[in-house]
């Protein structure tokens, strides 16, 4: 792969306040060599210039549940990393490795493997089932022993479970989230995991609080050291499924057949109203909740849960973004949860999500300056990945070549038997 230097009108490294003018990055091998003047880029050195644009570091989507058909529209987004939080073990393991090998395959994967559940797995595929203690520390062992970067626990676990969890999870010197379920966020604090996902069980993130009984739970994650991964953006899209604007949505051309008819069929859809009304009235509140942590220091991940409905691979984390923003999160700080803070939280802060020497080439160009305008993340000009410049046209060349199959993986087949009353 030949040397080359990328020249924007700005370059924002995924850190600093600001973005800076007259810099280039320069490209070898797959990674960062350095960021210099442009009058510093070596004479003869290939050149790809982006008038107009932002040079940023690829966006991480922190909560996905992969399927294969998902890889270009991630990296037509300009997202280059994610974070697979539940998937059959060996099956994402494998995509893990294929990703690795072929940049334009898809963003690079970390993943948990299995989701751990209680006795009862809420997903027959994704989830594995733990009747004991016992069970639930060696599904943890063996996950370990295969490789998976990080441990995801699951709704069924109570206290006595999910602490056990955590545990055997430290030991093996894993970070372990959670989607809570039969267990409150504050016990789950002081049990010691890691990370709580969608705000689930943060009981007053949901309704009309004040301020000090919000602190009562930010102070427990503060003093545990307790990440939250909101996905305001997959309540928002449930609460509002019956919404036809959505089916105008032209980025759902990144999204293959199978998935779009499971949205149009998703239960949710013809339920009574009253859940669909929930999540509706509850966004108003956890956006001031996700204020309020944010301005006491918690630390934020961001990440969608795509591929439920109406969440498109990779523009999905676009529309996490403007609901930050919305929130009264600055544009700056919402882009560095998507970047230098998402990296560190999956534990990927040696190879992604910032512009410095020696990281992976894992990069996005955008028209505009979006940490002055949030929306302008979405005028998406270039993406690299690992060096290589991943073209739209030839990425939705593979998304058409996808939908002329049918999909058979993990995910695909558990939302499947969910709308056909399967599980």
């Amino acid at each position: 792969m030949n040397p080359y230097a990328l020249i924007a009108d700005r370059v924002w490294d995924g850190v600093a306040d600001t973005a800076r003018v007259g810099q280039a990055v320069v490209v070898r091998d797959g990674r960062i060599e350095a960021v210099v003047p442009v009058e510093g880029v070596e004479r003869g050195l290939a050149r790809v210039e982006l008038p107009g644009c932002t040079l940023l570091p690829g966006l991480i989507d922190a909560h996905v549940h992969y399927s294969a058909s998902m890889g270009p529209g991630f990296l037509a987004a300009g997202v280059t990393t994610i974070r697979d939080v539940g998937n059959d073990l060996e099956w994402i393991l494998r995509q893990r490795e294929l990703h690795a090998g072929d940049p334009l395959m898809g963003p690079a994967i970390l993943c948990c493997g299995h989701l751990h559940d209680g006795a009862r797995r809420n997903w027959p595929r994704m989830g594995k089932a733990n009747a004991d203690e016992a069970a639930l520390r060696e599904s943890i062992k063996h996950h370990v022993s295969r490789g998976v970067d990080q441990i995801k626990l699951y709704a069924g676990l109570n206290l006595e479970m999910l602490t056990a969890g955590v545990d055997e999870s430290h030991k093996r010197g894993k970070f372990v989230l959670a989607h809570l379920g039969a267990t409150k966020a504050e016990e789950a604090c002081r049990a010691g995991l890691d990370e709580i996902e969608h705000l689930d069980q943060c009981g007053v993130a949901w309704r009309a609080a004040t301020a000090e009984e919000d602190d009562v739970l930010i102070d427990l994650m503060l003093e545990h050291k307790v990440v939250i991964d909101p996905t305001l953006v997959v309540w928002d899209r449930l609460g509002r499924i019956l919404e036809r604007s959505f089916h105008h949505d032209e980025r759902r051309r990144w999204v293959h057949p199978c998935h779009l008819d499971i949205w149009n069929r998703y239960l949710t859809r013809f339920g009574a109203p009253g859940a669909r009304l929930a999540y509706q009235a509850g966004m108003p509140h956890l956006k001031r909740f996700l204020l309020h942590v944010h301005a006491r220091g918690v630390t934020v991940a961001v990440g969608t849960d795509t591929p439920f409905p109406h969440l498109v691979p990779g523009f999905s984390v676009h529309d996490e973004l403007a609901m930050f923003v919305d929130a009264g999160i600055k544009a700056v700080d919402a882009l560095r949860s998507a970047t230098s803070i998402n990296t560190v939280i999956i534990g990927a802060q040696d190879r992604a999500g910032r512009i410095a020497p020696g990281l992976s080439a894992d990069l996005l160009a955008v028209r505009g300056d979006p940490l002055q305008n949030i929306a302008d993340i979405s005028n998406v000009a270039h993406v690299v990945r690992a060096g290589v410049a991943a073209k739209p046209d030839d990425l939705l060349r593979r998304v058409s070549d996808a939908a002329s199959h049918g999909l058979d993986d993990p995910i695909t087949n558990d939302l499947l038997d969910y709308i056909h009353n399967r599980r």
